[in-house]
């Protein structure tokens, strides 16, 4: 139940109307947190926790003690130190009413009652998971304290480190931690710290000040060092120059976990090696035995996924003594992998797709999932400043999954934008699709009024499309978007700046690139693998002639075999270190809760021609 907070002056009498309200909220609250006391991580603060029960008594306590105060300075140094106790205790809805309170005589605060004022209200913002309208708020909250410095700064940048941790922005957070390590905030524990700190993705960009944050960023960048072997013995030499830093016996843990990783490995494979996905299953083996000719720690033994008997999973394992599981790749095979099989040995299990409902919970979830490229998609036009894109599908249930994918990824990291959907049938009612969607047909319907109602005198106008459009997104394959790019080209009035077009690579394939000129200028994602810049290129189109049968979605799935054998040899390493990237053939692939975060690379068409491309070109 939501309240409508109203202002008025400080008189107890009145705020006792709110003992009132905040009655209806305590009805309407969530149920109290569940306790979990099994959690080996450190906690962070959850900003989208169920709100406490609200207690009115603690409300008449207030009012009580509100009424004993000298005068309304006093008062409001009352309120104001009420409304921090209440937020940490996750009464929110009740400090928006002592805040509301407030508000009328904010003029009336001293400097530092000001900013405390503000701060308080963009914790509401984020608790009530308006947490882009609270991380605007706080930068420019933050950029004060910067001028003015001291530690004023401290409650802010904790806010702002657990606010960008909630929005997933693990380099700001990284960041946050260690200004407040210079500030000497350190965590309770040196773990929390760490928590923090390893999620990092570019350590060397990150900056320190002080001994003990110049400490702790030199252990994150070691550790980065050692993983990427540069360096095997980074974090001893760390330990050796700091040997009574408080972080000493995590760094020994942290040498541990990634020697271990070095170790050599052997891994049973499960692959569809017959039946109607074997040349699917074989463009993944092909490119495991890829990756295989630069990996001199890991050996394979692969099994036929199709004809496989799952129920003596345990004895192959122990046969071919293998300590790492890797696939199987289809989703009905994947679902046959028993728990108590898994739960007797120590195998690691990487599954090579995703699932709803499994026996057993794999160690690393990745798999080639269209929706992993559509929410790039999204993330990259909300970083790019777009509010109101378009997306054009099939009326499908692959198109309105697209849709639905694109649209709740989109409104959650733009909560104010909006996304407009146009679906069509067949290719014959794509171009009223196109125009509808664009504000063609509705311009045009002006213009034949205003030509019927001028009678015969010369009516001289050109249709307008919509200047409220500023994105489009095609995420059908090429056949599709072959025909729809060109309608969209013709139905932009000429004298308005192009909407730019965006697609996955499911518009970039292997056949005839001439008739590809129908996608001019349209930007898409796409496996690194697949783009003339990289270095692997060559070894592509050497496999492409020893497989002219291949087109360019089996060249994806060597790609995905050939980066399933880079998780595997670091499998450990990506778990003490979430923020350590692999450069792999299918992205960029970084470890977070629930699997693997893969980012792609951009390219766009350049007539027929694919070039390498920025996505702001």
């Amino acid at each position: 139940m939501s309240v409508k907070l109203v202002n008025f002056a400080i008189v107890p009498k009145k705020l006792a109307l709110c003992i009132v309200v905040c009655s209806l909220v305590a009805c309407a609250s969530a149920p109290d947190r569940t306790d979990d006391s099994s959690t080996v991580e450190p906690q962070v603060p959850n900003f989208s926790e169920p709100e406490a029960a609200v207690s009115i008594q603690s409300l008449e306590q207030i009012l009580a003690e509100l009424e004993r105060q000298p005068n309304e300075a006093a008062q409001r140094r009352y309120l104001l130190t009420q409304v921090q106790r209440l937020q940490s205790e996750n009464q929110w809805q009740t400090s928006a009413l002592l805040l509301s309170q407030l508000e009328p005589s904010v003029a009336s605060l001293s400097p530092s009652q000001q900013r405390q004022y503000r701060l308080a209200r963009l914790q509401w913002l984020a608790s009530q998971g308006l947490l882009r309208e609270a991380q605007e708020g706080l930068t420019e909250l933050l950029a004060k304290d910067a001028q003015q410095g001291g530690e004023q700064q401290v409650d802010a940048l904790r806010f702002a480190r657990d606010l960008a941790w909630q929005l997933q922005r693990t380099q700001d957070t990284a960041q946050y931690q260690l200004n407040l390590l210079a500030l000497g905030q350190a965590a309770t524990e040196p773990e929390q710290s760490w928590l923090y700190l390893r999620s990092a993705q570019n350590p060397a960009a990150l900056t320190a000040r002080g001994a003990d944050a110049e400490a702790w960023l030199s252990l994150l960048r070691a550790a980065h060092q050692q993983a990427e072997a540069s360096d095997s013995s980074a974090v001893q030499g760390w330990q050796l120059r700091h040997p009574r830093h408080e972080a000493n016996a995590l760094a020994s843990q942290l040498r541990e976990q990634l020697q271990y990783a070095e170790t050599d490995r052997h891994a049973l494979v499960l692959l569809p090696l017959s039946g109607p996905f074997a040349e699917q299953g074989q463009a993944v083996l092909d490119g495991m035995v890829m990756a295989l000719e630069d990996q001199q720690d890991l050996s394979i033994t692969v099994r036929d996924s199709t004809t496989f008997d799952y129920a003596n999973l345990g004895e192959e394992l122990q046969k071919v003594q293998a300590d790492t599981l890797i696939g199987p790749l289809l989703r009905e095979q994947i679902g046959k992998i028993d728990n108590q099989i898994l739960a007797s040995t120590e195998v690691r299990w990487i599954a090579l797709n995703t699932v709803d409902e499994l026996m057993a919970q794999p160690d690393l979830w990745y798999a080639l999932a269209p929706e992993m490229e559509i929410r790039q998609v999204a993330e990259t036009l909300v970083e790019r400043g777009v509010k109101h894109p378009l997306i054009l599908a099939a009326d499908s249930n692959r198109g309105q999954e697209a849709i639905s994918v694109f649209r709740d990824y989109f409104l959650a990291k733009q909560p104010d934008g909006t996304v407009e959907s146009g679906v069509y049938r067949t290719t014959d009612d794509m171009k009223t699709v196109v125009q509808d969607k664009l504000g063609v047909t509705a311009s045009e319907a002006r213009i034949w009024e205003v030509k019927i109602t001028a009678g015969k005198i010369l009516v001289d106008a050109q249709a307008r499309s919509r200047d409220d459009i500023d994105a489009i997104f095609l995420p059908g394959p090429i056949e599709q978007n072959r025909l729809l790019k060109p309608f969209i080209d013709v139905n932009i009035a000429p004298f308005m700046t192009p909407i730019p077009v965006y697609a996955t690579s499911a518009s970039h394939i292997r056949g005839d690139q001439l008739s590809e000129n129908d996608l001019d200028n349209v930007r898409f994602t796409e496996v690194p693998w697949l783009l003339p810049n990289h270095p692997q290129y060559p070894r592509l189109r050497e496999l492409l002639q020893l497989r002219r049968h291949w087109n360019y979605n089996l060249a994806r799935l060597a790609a995905f075999g050939h980066d399933a054998v880079l998780l595997t040899q670091n499998l450990t390493t990506m778990a003490a270190l979430p923020g350590f990237r692999i450069a792999g053939l299918t992205g960029d692939l970084r470890r977070q809760p629930g699997g693997i975060k893969r980012e792609l690379d951009w390219a766009r068409y350049d007539g027929h021609i694919v070039k390498p491309a920025a996505v702001a070109d």
